[in-house]
């Protein structure tokens, strides 16, 4: 079982671990090419959403996902508590996925967690906050869901509630792929903010 220690110790190893090499910034929005595979996924229900109370937009990506009829838990960096009294007994039931929107750290020790449960990361993506006053977003999911992540560069202030829009539409079992979209915006108050992670966690579907 793991410990708390063993908690603590992932979460400061998380904060070593670097961002996204070789990620290609653009002011304008990469799109991959379609092709036969990228048809429409069915939604993921997810159990959990998580967010991190210290963080505006991680609220309000939370906000629009109860709005959706999603479930949510919030936390303020440290998810040992999530961990125990929450995932750790209903993976051990059933491996049933989860989203959020946090720090690296809790996205960190969450996927790690969620291998021994036959799970992966099927959505990824990171928001970091630029001292210009921008947003960029590296996203890293499905094709099918890539497409509609291009519109996060004309989603302003309101980027995520846009994302949990985005996110309630990860098909099951669909890993995410390479780092394939990365969008700019400005409206940013936040600058230098620590980067967000927003994140689908969810059982493999093996073929």
């Amino acid at each position: 079982m793991t410990t708390r220690r063993e908690f603590l110790q992932a979460g400061i190893a998380a904060s070593a671990v670097p961002m996204t090499a070789g990620a290609f910034i653009s002011d304008k929005p990469t799109m991959p090419k379609p092709s036969a595979s990228a048809a429409p996924l069915s939604p993921m229900p997810f159990y959990k959403v998580v967010f991190d109370e210290r963080f505006p937009d991680s609220v309000t990506f939370a906000s629009e996902m109860k709005r959706l009829g999603v479930a949510i838990h919030g936390i303020k960096g440290d998810m040992t508590d999530l961990w125990y009294h929450e995932l750790q007994p209903q993976w051990q039931k059933s491996p049933v996925p989860i989203a959020g929107m946090t720090a690296q750290g809790p996205l960190f020790c969450l996927e790690r967690l969620a291998w021994d449960h036959g799970m992966r990361v099927m959505f990824r993506a990171e928001h970091h906050y630029r001292t210009d006053g921008c947003i960029e977003h590296v996203v890293s999911a499905h094709e099918a869901v890539l497409r509609d992540a291009a519109d996060l560069a004309t989603a302003g202030s309101n980027w995520s509630a846009r994302l949990a829009g985005l996110v309630s539409t990860c098909g099951q079992g669909r890993l995410e792929t390479s780092p394939a979209v990365v969008t700019r915006l400005g409206e940013s108050p936040r600058a230098d903010q620590e980067t967000l992670f927003s994140w689908v966690i969810g059982p493999v579907v093996r073929v």
